[in-house]
């Protein structure tokens, strides 16, 4: 039940600021690791619905991701 719920929120990260434990900005977003966790899965879909990332990382707790947003 964790795990699920922490890939749905890491995966909607970039859709919905309030999954985030850390502040959110308009073009990042920053989530903490919680206690507990030793692993995450990271996955992104283009937009015709096809896998573009997957990928699984050891974690730490207390450990921060961010995702920022890169206009060209």
């Amino acid at each position: 039940m964790l795990r699920r719920s922490l890939v749905a929120g890491l995966s909607a990260l970039p859709f919905f600021a309030a999954v985030a434990t850390a502040a959110t900005q308009r073009n990042n977003a920053t989530w903490k690791v919680p206690a507990g966790v030793k692993k995450i899965r990271v996955r992104s879909w283009n937009p015709d619905g096809s896998i573009d990332l997957d990928r699984t990382l050891n974690v730490s707790p207390n450990q921060v991701f961010r995702i920022d947003a890169i206009e060209d």
